[in-house]
């Protein structure tokens, strides 16, 4: 869960432009300056309602404040990382299209590395030990190295499509000489099915997780036959399959917050990967 003010915000995105020129990665007008943007235009929107001033629609309000948070958060994750996969990615995750609903399936890519930088930057602010690469992720618990490819579906339709892809992925992957002691992981961003507009979390404060995991523990049930897995196509040390939700959370009009939550489905083949991959993550987000 994120919180910042405005003018927070706004200092660490200013110097986003430095951080993305340090690792060679040229600043244009691109996705990333729409959300710097927007937060500016979000705070003179609260300075003008707090001096009596009426609330004026500003399109893409939400999605582009959310990107933000999430900007944010890989920045403050990554600020250390020179590496080249991280230069990659941070290359193709800026681009795309700066509202959701102009998405498509063929300019969907931006967002799913979006994707894989905000979970790895999650999982490295909670304490993790992990790289960016080929796979996504390669993140240690327990002294075990788990391989993660990321996926985010583009409509329900195509959930099991894009798990059995990239089952077939770490198969091939597990396979090679780095890789025969290490173990996989699937992790499947529901955001794109549950909430393909961004638009806001209405909860009250105090409640937000719980509501959002009863919200992702639905959304599984609710297609848990159209997306169940085939097992035998997965490698015996994949060890789970892991749905993501995350929102951006109103709580009464005053702040914004990115929330998110997770859900963890072991695999029978690989119980001992599971046992680790559960420990660890339960050591970041105890409180979950």
């Amino acid at each position: 869960m994120e919180r910042i003010s405005f003018d927070s915000a706004l200092e660490t995105l200013a110097e986003s432009d430095k951080w993305l020129t340090s690792l060679g990665i040229a600043t244009k007008r691109d996705r990333w300056h729409t959300a710097v943007e927007m937060v500016s235009k979000a705070k003179a929107q609260r300075e003008h309602i707090d001096g009596g001033g009426r609330l004026e629609p500003i399109r893409n309000y939400v999605p582009a404040l959310f990107e933000a948070l999430e900007i944010l958060l890989v920045k403050r994750a990554f600020s250390n990382d020179g590496s080249p996969a991280l230069r990659d990615k941070l290359s193709r995750a800026v681009g795309g299209p700066d509202s959701p609903s102009r998405e498509g399936p063929k300019s969907s890519g931006p967002r799913k590395t979006m994707f894989e930088l905000a979970l790895a930057a999650d999982w490295k602010t909670a304490g993790a030990d992990l790289e960016l690469g080929e796979p996504d992720i390669r993140v240690r618990f327990g002294g075990a190295v788990f391989a993660v490819e990321c996926k985010r579906p583009f409509s329900a339709h195509s959930v099991r499509a894009n798990i059995h892809d990239a089952a077939s992925q770490l198969g091939i992957l597990l396979d090679t000489p780095g890789h025969l002691s290490s173990f996989g992981a699937v992790a499947v961003s529901l955001n794109r099915v549950f909430n393909p507009e961004t638009r806001p979390w209405l909860a009250p404060e105090g409640t937000g997780s719980q509501i959002l995991t009863e919200v992702l523990n639905k959304l599984i049930d609710q297609y848990k036959y159209q997306w169940k897995w085939n097992v035998e196509r997965l490698h015996r040390r994949i060890a789970a399959i892991m749905f993501y939700l995350a929102v951006p959370w109103d709580i009464g009009g005053e702040r914004l917050i990115h929330l998110s939550t997770h859900r963890f489905f072991g695999q029978s083949k690989c119980e001992q990967g599971f046992r680790i991959l559960q420990g660890g993550v339960s050591q970041l987000y105890p409180a979950r």
